[in-house]
This record gives structure tokens, sequence and C-alpha cells, in this order.
């Protein structure tokens, strides 16, 4: 997003819309508390609000394994995640 080859946990924020999770829409969390657990989720080695490649890799790698279908993770990650820049 900043083009300094670095993926910050602002930038990761920039982008996530707790609004859109289904517990969220259900009315059985908060979009705060879905925010803050996300969060919480990427930054896990060292503590510098840097995203490392190992992090970013390991995030997604656990959240594709219980996706079992292409299309499926695709949607997820477009309906949760705003772009901010055109993908044409």
């Amino acid at each position: 997003m900043n083009k300094d080859g670095q993926v910050k946990l602002d930038d990761i924020a920039k982008t996530f819309d707790a609004s859109t999770v289904k517990e969220v829409q259900e009315g059985k969390r908060s979009e705060q508390d879905i925010y803050m657990e996300y969060m919480s989720l990427w930054d896990t080695q060292v503590k510098d609000g840097i995203i490392t490649f190992d992090e970013f890799l390991a995030y997604y790698e656990d959240y594709s394994a219980s996706v079992e279908e292409d299309d499926v993770f695709v949607a997820a990650m477009k309906e949760s995640h705003r772009s901010t820049t055109s993908t044409q």
C-alpha cells in the first residue's frame, strides 16, 4: 500500500472489514472484537509491526487449509478485504 516493500500491521488494518464476518452480522460479536482477534494473528514472530514473509505465509497456509474450494477462498478474501487499488 505504501510501496516500501514491507507489509505492516497498519496496511493489513486498512483493508480488513470486520462487518463482513458472519458473527458480526448476526450480532454475536462486535466488529472491534473481530478486528482485535484478526490483528493478533499477524505479527507473531517479532512484535515490530512488520509482517514478515514467513508470518504472511503461515497465516494464509492455516487459513487456506480450512477452506476446501479455491473459489470459496477467493470469495472470502475479496469479501473481508477492501481493495485499495484497481485490479484491472
